[in-house]
């Protein structure tokens, strides 16, 4: 008879990592950002987002430090290893405010699980798809009036995120498969880099972690784990 967890780690639709990506900032690239994330093992949570935002400055509102601070999180996407170039690709009509770049970190999802990770709840805002946001929009509204940030559903917020079409927007991440943490992020000792292949030695020199390029399919990944140099794992 099967189990459960002989059965999910067959899904290749199913990945056992989780990744966040690195991108350049003002005053640095992607790659140095991430030597800068790997040397402290920490990644700063510097956006708010989840369902509440919309709502904590909806009518020109003016939402408090406390407020944003309380739905910072550090992102993260549950995407299998060797489709993580699908998110680097520059898509015309993904309308993202942002470039990802093929530098990060995985960690396995049971350690992630561990470190406050969860997956991100995905609510449909399309018009007339009212039965999920309506009551949500409710319970944020109800606490915004006594105290959001320290509310629980302001604990709640930031797992939670909008899906959906309608006149003049469009926002369909939910293919991106989010898990989020809440807060600045300090990882595990043992991770897996993302970077390109050219720049493995930068952080196998000075980390010692094993390296994957996000271009890389699944066989590579496999080989170059296990060992195995370029010219054994070509073709030719």
């Amino acid at each position: 008879m099967a189990n459960i967890r002989d059965l999910v780690a067959r899904r290749t639709d199913l990945s056992t990592f989780v990744v966040h990506l690195t991108r350049a900032s003002e005053n640095s690239n992607a790659h140095d950002n991430l030597l800068s994330i790997i040397r402290d093992r920490r990644i700063e949570a510097r956006t708010s987002l989840g369902s509440a935002m919309s709502r904590l400055t909806a009518g020109g509102r003016q939402a408090s430090a406390e407020e944003l601070d309380s739905q910072k999180v550090v992102s993260f996407t549950e995407t299998p290893l060797q489709h993580l170039y699908l998110m680097l690709e520059t898509v015309d009509d993904l309308n993202r405010n942002i470039q990802m770049e093929p530098y990060g970190i995985a960690l396995t999802k049971a350690l992630a699980r561990a470190s406050g990770i969860n997956p991100v709840w995905y609510v449909d805002i399309t018009p007339g798809h009212n039965w999920l946001t309506t009551p949500l929009n409710n319970l944020i509204d109800s606490a915004i009036e006594s105290g959001f940030a320290r509310s629980d559903v302001s604990s709640l917020t930031p797992f939670i995120e909008q899906m959906g079409t309608g006149q003049g927007y469009r926002k369909e991440f939910w293919w991106e498969r989010e898990w989020r943490h809440c807060g600045h992020f300090r990882f595990p000792h043992r991770v897996i880099v993302i970077a390109p292949e050219e720049e493995h030695d930068d952080f196998d020199d000075a980390f010692h972690y094993p390296c994957v390029d996000a271009k890389w399919g699944l066989e590579e990944i496999i080989a170059r784990l296990s060992g195995f140099g370029v010219a054994d794992v070509g073709p030719f």
